[in-house]
């Protein structure tokens, strides 16, 4: 098995987290005077220098400042070969979300890990000591930002020695802050919702009416409620994480953590008072389950439900937008309507003034031509007539106006002969489209 860890191992997902150098680490200590379930467990988080680092939980990534608190790439390796969890550790940076259980290294020594990238990255080791009747955790754990200190407020809580001493403890937090954080998810997709149904009015709540019209902001709206969408899935995806967990420690939640027991308590009637009342001491009982369980059923319910109204919110988005863009192609219709009778109107003007230019052009180049000195109007005689001399320069006119004329109505055809080629050109280069 420890040839595939290391194969997976290979490809870690959290390598932004190796750095050469870091002075201090934030650490945790949990610790219990005695195993009774009322007893409480004492829980303390400091930053202590790299050098000092032992037996204690390891938090690796930013703190709440946004300081850089993680051990360095060397303390990390050699904490990990202290506490030889090497392979569950760079199996837990491959996994993109699950929880495992890994085979360790010594009788008593067992290796576990959760993951949920890019939020969570955990692997814990859990000895017994038979001989101490004492049992020992190891924990590194990669979280920051909103993780990390729900991590840290969930630790803050008051828990008991028997449920900090078990293994599957650092599983319940990671279920823990999973949980939590799909409810915080679901608190701002509601919020969202119940803004754009008061936007959009598409909705039956009595107690919340419509600010104003959406017009104007549903591509906005609808944007935010494809994001609630697509948080809904990743939501999805965590409450599965979270029921694979909760069955994880269901069923690695039968072995029993080893108490330690002071000498005068082993006697034969203490033993038989633990025997006929087993379930006292117990840190994962079948209720402590059923309730996880429970939980995760009622966030289903309720991620369904949120779900479905996102949907709602998004099929009224759509079909709003489909009736502004219908009315603003009516307006458009109208417009280009109004615009082709405007163009009727200028058509039928042009042909009027063309019908007047075409009255008056025969005319007006008639009397052009006459008042030009190509004609001898002093050689016609007085006794009238209608004939007219002309001068020489009426053959110069003709002999410039009949190959001017010409030249350009050349010019005018080589243009439209070159055009023509070139709309030829762009056609033959054009990729044909394939039909499937």
């Amino acid at each position: 098995m420890h040839d595939l860890y290391r194969h997976y191992g290979n490809r870690s997902l959290w390598d932004k987290y190796d750095v050469p150098k870091c002075p201090v680490v934030e650490v945790t200590e949990i610790w219990a005077e005695d195993d009774g379930e009322l007893s409480p467990a004492v829980v303390e988080t400091k930053t202590i220098p790299s050098t000092d680092v032992d037996t204690r939980i390891l938090w690796v990534g930013q703190d709440r400042e946004g300081l850089r608190v993680s051990p360095s790439t060397k303390t990390l390796d050699r904490l990990t070969e202290a506490w030889r969890m090497g392979d569950a550790l760079d199996y837990a940076r491959c996994c993109f979300a699950g929880v495992s259980a890994l085979e360790g290294q010594g009788e008593n020594r067992r290796l576990f890990t959760a993951a949920y990238h890019p939020k969570l990255a955990a692997a814990w080791s859990h000895s017994e000591a038979l001989s101490e009747s004492t049992t020992q955790t190891h924990a590194i754990i990669f979280a920051e930002g909103e993780e990390r200190m729900e991590l840290r407020r969930i630790l803050d809580s008051k828990w008991s020695a028997t449920s900090v001493m078990h293994p599957m403890f650092p599983a319940l937090l990671c279920s823990l802050m999973l949980a939590h954080g799909l409810d915080s998810t679901l608190d701002d997709i509601k919020a969202a919702v119940r803004e754009v149904e008061a936007r959009t009015g598409h909705h039956r709540f009595a107690s919340r009416h419509q600010t104003q019209p959406a017009a104007g902001e549903l591509g906005h709206l609808s944007a935010q409620m494809s994001g609630c969408a697509a948080k809904l899935a990743n939501g999805t995806r965590k409450m599965q994480v979270v029921e694979a967990i909760n069955d994880f420690i269901s069923q690695h939640a039968s072995r029993k953590p080893v108490k330690h027991r002071k000498q005068d308590r082993t006697h034969a009637a203490d033993r038989r008072r633990e025997s006929l009342a087993p379930s006292v001491g117990q840190p994962f009982s079948a209720s402590h389950l059923d309730l996880l369980r429970h939980r995760v059923r009622m966030q289903a319910v309720d991620t369904a439900y949120v779900q479905q109204r996102v949907q709602i919110q998004i099929a009224a988005l759509f079909h709003l937008i489909a009736q502004q863009d219908n009315a603003i192609a009516f307006d458009t219709a109208k417009a280009t309507r109004s615009i082709a009778a405007s163009s009727l109107q200028d058509s039928s003007s042009m042909k009027m003034l063309a019908l007047v230019a075409m009255f008056f052009l025969p005319g007006s180049f008639v009397a052009a031509l006459f008042s030009t000195p190509l004609f001898a109007w002093d050689e016609v005689p007085e006794s009238g007539g209608m004939g007219v001399g002309t001068r020489p320069q009426f053959a110069l006119f003709w002999a410039v106006t009949a190959p001017l004329t010409a030249f350009i109505f050349g010019l005018y055809g080589l243009w439209m002969c070159v055009q023509g080629r070139k709309e030829r050109g762009k056609s033959h280069n054009a990729i044909p489209l394939e039909v499937v």
